[in-house]
């Protein structure tokens, strides 16, 4: 296989990324909207690739965080004080992540949140942890170092590839109760490569007999030639694990083929639109999506509510899972600084996020808990079909649970 050339990208200036920032209007609950003579807000950073090759991916949850903590200042902010996001755009380059954090640590943040593609996650955890700084990874990627035994400062709200993994296995057995070929499509990405390798040890646990992986490089947009594998040994399951980009090259692709079968797709940021606009009446792939958080539709409750009106009112089109994504990190850094005393220094909130218990109000369908040895906390997915004849998913059956060890709760 053919591996693409990574580039590094030039890194910006401190005014230069900030000017970037306002340009694409993604510094959300910064400073300037308390006065002078208020009080000292709280300062957490915030690591996206907002200009690189998970953009597309990556950037929606920072928009969902931004649309609660304007709502959270608008209403008085937490402890009295205001609640300001410090946006770096890292576009995915570990050298522009690591600088983030140092120049984050300067700064004096509380916190980070975020992250780019998961192949960073490490180094900007260690990073981190050797500047006493607690991070938060966003929705979708998550890494393991989050699961049991956790690492002091590292804490995720995403998905834990190797858990939601596991999840997956058991849908495939539910779309297709006789099946015995799956197929992983997945990127070289840490937590991608992760994904498929799970769901294959999973898939031939739930009984599919013959299982296999397929990569392509990151930012790779040409499935032809994946698809014609497909169709040569024509799988009753089709899973992935890829980007937002990714899945609307490749899911037309695969739904224009002859496949006849089901496409899993994991809602690692997809959104509806994408399968939607690449899936035609009358194909012969069947599309299902599963995800941590209420997507469309779905979903109620206060939170819920509460997180459609202000998606609406600021137009940002239609409710998604990345939206949701965002607002529950919201709840899960003001669940932090609420329990804070003072002015919440990065000991002060790690502390505070080890006891982190967050009801989501109905955006997934567990509360997200955080505890000094587990930093991710049992988590919920949901099972979607999609009608291709009338344009619109609907939920299959209950949450599906499971623990942080990837083992399915009853």
């Amino acid at each position: 296989m053919m591996k693409r050339r990574i580039l590094r990208a030039a890194r910006m200036s401190a005014s230069a990324t900030s000017t970037v920032l306002a340009a694409l209007g993604i510094v959300g609950g910064m400073a300037a909207a308390h006065a002078a003579t208020g009080p000292e807000p709280y300062r957490i950073g915030y690591l996206v690739d907002a200009s690189g090759s998970e953009q597309q991916t990556i950037k929606p949850s920072l928009d969902g965080l931004n649309l609660y903590i304007d709502q959270v200042n608008r209403q008085g902010g937490v402890n009295g004080r205001p609640v300001e996001i410090v946006v770096r755009d890292t576009r995915s380059d570990l050298q522009q992540s690591l600088d983030a954090v140092a120049s984050l640590a300067q700064l004096g943040v509380s916190g980070i949140a975020g992250m780019g593609i998961s192949s960073t996650h490490g180094p900007v955890y260690a990073a981190a942890q050797r500047v006493g700084l607690p991070v938060i990874a966003a929705f979708p990627a998550t890494t393991p170092v989050v699961l049991p035994p956790a690492k002091p400062n590292a804490y995720g709200v995403g998905l834990a590839f190797n858990v939601t993994a596991v999840v997956a296995g058991h849908f495939a057995r539910q779309v297709s109760p006789q099946g015995k070929r799956l197929v992983c499509v997945g990127f070289e990405s840490a937590g991608s490569m992760l994904a498929c390798a799970t769901l294959e040890k999973t898939a031939r646990a739930e009984g599919f007999s013959d299982v296999e992986t397929l990569t392509v490089p990151v930012g790779h947009l040409d499935f032809r030639a994946v698809v014609e594998r497909i169709n040569a040994s024509s799988p009753d399951v089709v899973a992935d694990c890829l980007n937002r980009a990714q899945v609307a090259a490749f899911l037309p692709a695969l739904t224009h083929s002859n496949y006849h079968g089901v496409f899993l797709s994991m809602d690692s940021a997809i959104g509806d639109a994408v399968l939607r606009d690449a899936t035609p009446a009358g194909s012969g792939t069947t599309v299902y999506s599963y995800g941590r958080y209420v997507t469309g539709s779905d979903g109620t409750g206060p939170q819920v509510d509460a997180y459609r009106r202000a998606v609406a009112a600021a137009g940002r089109g239609a409710p998604s899972s990345s939206l949701a994504a965002g607002w529950t990190m919201g709840l899960v850094i003001t669940d932090a600084l609420k329990r804070c005393a003072g002015a919440c220094d990065a000991q002060q909130f790690n502390a505070s996020l080890n006891h982190v218990d967050v009801d989501t109000g109905g955006l997934t369908g567990e509360p997200v808990r955080f505890t000094a040895t587990d930093h991710y906390g049992p988590s919920a997915y949901r099972l979607y079909r999609y009608d291709a004849e009338a344009q619109q998913f609907s939920s299959v059956g209950d949450w599906v649970h499971v623990d942080s060890s990837g083992r399915l709760i009853p």
